[in-house]
């Protein structure tokens, strides 16, 4: 969503006004509540496509003002553009007019010329506050040289007939306001029947500002505050366990939904990167959300619902802009809704919001009728259209990583190994500390290798980029993908889903890449760790030029930490004054450690495994 405006009110003149005033205090009557206002956001192309439908609806797109019965008169508009003038909304067309008189039964041309002209209007809500027209403030002509006409048998001739065409071109609303009753009741739950009744009485316009870009119009209502229910401090039960986490999983997969329908619909790779940053970086904000307890309130992981479609806004509405015809509507219903859910979240818990599963059924129909289902399944399989996505940025693509499969030659066998004894020869026992820590070692460079050569890294930060991998693995996993938990082999998991070698958050990286193997495959789990730090490191650390800062080229790798622990949001984070001690501790170990490697000295990671290779 854009950054919202203060607005002001455009009323209509008497005796209209007093009607509209009437009707405004009648509904403010019958909803007495918190006032919520909607801002919509209707850009000049999007009010071009609107003018064009109502008023140029023919098949060459022009439209004439002017043909008297004896074809000796006519004005012709054609090539419409809005856009904003101080105030008001300025609608520009071109004309050829062709003005003459009738003599002695044939048309004697007096006058042929063509240029453009130009109507102001002030945009003004009409009775019912459901639509908005444009009252005349002036109208001009000017000729093909670009000089103004002001007078004269053209001007005569235009003029009134201008007023009256473009004065018809009214906006309605109503798709948006009838979009939100539908939707309310869906997210306010704890209303009665006759508060949502108020409350869906009460939508209605009640402020416009013309601005630059767009014309903006608020949209308003009032929610009666539902009476306080007793909150249980009851632990969840299962079931409520059970219910919570297909409520998240239905959220996660909307969005990813929602991320592949829109970047399907435009070819510009810089709004596929936006649409991949948001997000990923909703998917670190889920992981955090996750990791507070659960409770009945469901706050967590609402806001970060909420604050992802927020965020995602603003990108949507440019692709909108892209789509024809009544396409762009929808979409902006869809953008209104969220907008009016961010409204409702910044009032609190006592207003009650929700979102139900049907709401997010709503909310999936507005994006795409024909694929609610898909959009609301939530899957753990690799999901090629995501694969895409976070590759698009890079050159050249890194290998296809469902091809890589478990690799145990870095150990000598004189027989076929069984699976038990190669995951066992993974484990980092200490009789054998040595030859394993110089196998990850030679795994993880294998993988920096492959990655880089791919990507084409530019020389001078493919040491960098090496040591960055075997760094990163030590802080997140102290170069292990297993460990032993009652006599079993199991992968190495944190209490917030990380796992393997990388430490791969598994819900950051659903449907990026096989939960499967990055689980069992510790070729696999090193591979993709190394991709997403290559991707933060080209993508990010040196795009946003991190070294250009103090502390040099070796910013690049801290930056592409950071992004690695925090998400794409905390590129900067190892340098902010800001942050929190939590995270400014675990930048300081991953520098610390990226330094050792950095002075040659790998091996030290052996002592968080139990033992010191010095002079081994």
């Amino acid at each position: 969503m854009s950054t919202p405006h203060t607005f002001r009110p455009r009323y209509l003149t008497p005796p209209r006004a007093v009607l509209l005033i009437a009707l405004l205090i009648a509904t403010t009557a019958r909803a007495a509540g918190t006032p919520v206002s909607v801002p919509v956001y209707l850009e000049y192309p999007l009010m071009r496509q609107l003018l064009v439908s109502q008023l140029f609806n023919t098949p060459d797109g022009t439209r004439e003002i002017l043909n008297d019965p004896t074809g000796c008169r006519r004005i012709v508009l054609s090539n419409p553009r809005v856009g904003a003038h101080e105030e008001n909304v300025e609608i520009i067309a071109s004309y050829k007019a062709q003005l003459g008189v009738e003599v002695f039964g044939s048309c004697k041309i007096l006058l042929n010329r063509e240029g453009d002209i130009a109507y102001l209007g002030e945009p003004v809500i009409l009775p019912g506050a459901k639509s908005v027209k444009l009252e005349p403030r002036t109208t001009w002509i000017t000729d093909s040289e670009g000089d103004r006409i002001a007078s004269g048998p053209l001007w005569d001739a235009a003029v009134v007939r201008l007023v009256e065409f473009f004065g018809g071109f009214v906006l309605n609303m109503g798709p948006y306001t009838d979009s939100l009753a539908g939707f309310l009741p869906e997210v306010l739950p704890n209303l009665d029947t006759a508060q949502l009744q108020a409350t869906i009485n009460s939508l209605a316009i009640s402020d416009i500002q013309v601005t630059a870009p767009s014309l903006n119009i608020a949209i308003a209502f009032e929610v009666e505050t539902p009476a306080e229910k007793p909150e249980s401090a009851a632990p969840l039960t299962p079931e409520e366990l059970a219910q919570a986490e297909a409520q998240w999983q239905m959220m996660d997969a909307l969005l990813v939904g929602a991320v592949k329908r829109y970047a399907a619909a435009t070819e510009l790779k810089s709004l596929h990167s936006a649409l991949l940053d948001i997000l990923v970086d909703s998917r670190y904000r889920l992981r955090d959300a996750l990791t507070e307890p659960a409770d009945r309130s469901g706050d967590a992981v609402r806001n970060w619902f909420i604050e992802s479609w927020h965020k995602l806004n603003p990108v949507v509405r440019e692709i909108a802009l892209q789509q024809q015809g009544q396409e762009q509507l929808l979409w902006m219903s869809t953008l209104t809704a969220s907008d009016a859910l961010y409204a409702l979240n910044q009032l609190g818990s006592t207003i009650g919001l929700e979102i139900s599963t049907e709401g997010l059924r709503r909310l999936a129909r507005m994006i795409n009728a024909e694929q609610v289902d898909e959009l609301l399944r939530y899957s753990d399989e690799v999901d090629p259209q995501l694969q895409e996505l976070l590759r698009e940025d890079i050159d050249n693509a890194i290998p296809d990583l469902s091809s890589w499969h478990l690799n145990f030659s870095f150990f000598a066998s004189a027989h076929a190994a069984a699976p038990w004894e190669d995951l066992e020869q993974w484990l980092p026992a200490k009789k054998r500390l040595n030859a394993y820590v110089r196998s990850i070692e030679k795994l993880l460079e294998s993988s920096a290798d492959k990655a880089q050569q791919q990507q084409k890294l530019d020389q001078t930060y493919r040491d960098l980029y090496g040591k960055l991998v075997l760094a990163t693995a030590w802080q997140e996993s102290c170069w292990r993908q297993y460990v032993v938990i009652n006599k079993r082999i199991e992968p190495l998991r944190s209490s917030t889903g990380d796992i393997g070698l990388m430490q791969v958050n598994e819900t950051v990286w659903r449907g990026f890449y096989d939960l499967q193997k990055l689980r069992w495959d510790i070729n696999y789990n090193g591979a993709a760790g190394s991709e997403i730090l290559l991707n933060y490191l080209v993508r990010y650390a040196l795009k946003r030029g991190e070294h250009k800062h103090s502390g040099g080229t070796a910013n690049l790798a801290r930056a592409s930490y950071s992004a690695y622990n925090g998400g794409p949001g905390q590129v900067s984070r190892y340098r902010s004054a800001k942050v929190a001690a939590y995270y400014k501790k675990i930048d300081t170990l991953f520098w610390d450690k990226y330094q050792q490697v950095d002075a040659g000295k790998a091996d030290n990671v052996a002592q968080c495994l139990g033992a010191d290779l010095a002079g081994a």
